[in-house]
């Protein structure tokens, strides 16, 4: 325990260190990604999450070859402009049983992302996507810059010296192996905010970055012995205009990912902005302290084992100098195992994680857990699926669990899915049990 401790203590203090020197000179640079961010938003609202990491030979494919593509003509010299596109919409119906009373519903979303492309050599490429939602506020992120139109990411990517990374702009970055609980802000039922987020399935937030694309950011990833350092500037947009910006208003944060005997191993910490829009210093309440962790992978048997620690600072004094965990605000540790099997049909996968979050000052701790499963290529045409996924929080006692079925290749480009959420528990905000059935047909095109 006194390892683990001072160890605390070590990270902590270099932060500090790191944090103080960093915003002397802030450099805007963000990590290089060509698969599209928006990807991630989608599957956070399907039906079956787990089928969103496994292959399915039924999906569309979007091929490179049949993407539009302009060239600009500028300057003696032409950029070509790759155009592509993801359409999702769907329509169906559904019906809440609560307390003894049925309330029948419609059910309409639309949702669709058009990405730009530029890439006029392999140093420089610029990333953009403009998402459209009908209706307004039907997706499940909670971001203050989202509307019915708007421009979801737009950022640049530089390569220097064919290995280091620099992106600064609009983007969504995700840090950690976490992937169901506490992986992003977009669940608006958080039972604390560690570290300034909300999360998915009920946890405290596991990706410290999480609110990277509501403002400006730039990320500088570099490679490093077996793996690669990432450093990251976050600009909230809340604080105004570019003019206004200065390091008191800014989030840094670092990462150090290494790979020893196939096990990957995770060191991360972020420090948080410490003035107001108006250059006035936070009040202690209005603060959100740093935080630290650690997090660990491998694959053992074709399935992924992780785990996670993270820590948020309370109070520097308690920490440092009378040496108690007492200092930190709380330990947030998250274990999880993933496995899919795609040999033979039907195809079978779970992801299940747990969570125990202590509070030192309070001695006392927030348990829950999350879990996907499913069956897929199921039929004589290979085209049915089958899943559940749920979450429980043994602290509150209360939870939901979250079977269903989808056909596909019924009709063109389009699939039937059929579902039943059933929360249970003690809650204030439903009458226990609560059952929503829903059944609607979900188009989706990739052009």
């Amino acid at each position: 325990m006194k390892k683990v401790f001072f160890a605390l203590i070590f990270a902590f203090a270099v932060f500090d260190l790191f944090s103080q020197e960093f915003e002397d000179s802030v450099s805007a640079a963000e990590e290089s990604a060509d698969t599209n961010n928006a990807s991630e938003e989608i599957a956070d609202d399907d039906l079956l999450d787990l089928f969103d990491s496994a292959e399915d030979t039924d999906a569309v494919i979007t091929d490179s070859k049949n993407s539009g593509e302009v060239t600009i003509n500028a300057g003696g010299f032409s950029i070509p402009l790759t155009f592509s596109g993801y359409l999702e919409s769907s329509v169906g119906a559904g019906d809440i049983w609560e307390d003894g009373k049925h309330k029948p519903s419609g059910y309409f979303t639309f949702l669709n992302y058009l990405y730009l492309n530029a890439r006029p050599d392999k140093t420089l490429s610029i990333h953009g996507s403009l998402r459209t939602v009908l209706p307004s506020g039907s997706t499940t992120s909670n971001s203050s810059t989202d509307s019915i139109l708007s421009v979801y990411e737009l950022y640049f990517t530089y390569l220097l010296f064919d290995s280091v990374f620099i992106t600064a702009g609009k983007k969504a970055t995700s840090w950690g192996y976490v992937r169901l609980i506490g992986t992003s802000d977009d669940d608006s039922n958080a039972e604390d905010t560690a570290s300034g987020s909300a999360y998915k399935y009920g946890g405290i937030s596991t990706n410290i970055i999480s609110d990277s694309r509501n403002g400006t950011s730039g990320l500088i990833r570099i490679p490093f012995w077996t793996g690669t350092i990432s450093a990251i500037a976050l600009y909230n947009e809340s604080y105004g205009a570019a003019s206004n910006m200065s390091a008191g208003k800014m989030s840094f944060a670092l990462s150090v990912e290494q790979t020893f005997f196939k096990t990957s191993l995770n060191l991360f910490a972020r420090k948080y902005p410490s003035l107001d829009k108006n250059d006035v210093e936070l009040s202690e309440s209005a603060k959100i302290r740093p935080v630290a962790g650690a997090e660990i992978k491998r694959t053992i048997f074709d399935a992924d084992v992780y785990a996670q620690s993270i820590a948020q600072l309370y109070d520097r004094k308690t920490l440092v100098d009378e040496r108690s965990v007492k200092g930190l605000g709380s330990i947030v540790n998250t274990v999880g195992l993933y496995k899919w099997w795609n040999k033979h049909d039907p195809n079978f996968g779970f992801n299940v994680e747990y969570q125990d979050v202590y509070f030192p000052i309070t001695e006392t701790h927030s348990r829950c857990m999350a879990y996907d499963v499913g069956l897929a290529h199921l039929g004589k045409k290979k085209n049915i699926k089958l899943g559940a996924s749920g979450y429980h929080s043994f602290t509150k006692k209360n939870g939901y669990v979250k079977p269903g079925i989808i056909f596909s290749g019924l009709i063109p480009h389009a699939t039937w899915e059929n579902g039943v959420r059933v929360d249970y528990g003690e809650s204030d905000s439903f009458v226990s049990p609560k059952i929503t059935f829903g059944s609607y047909i979900k188009i989706t095109l990739n052009y």
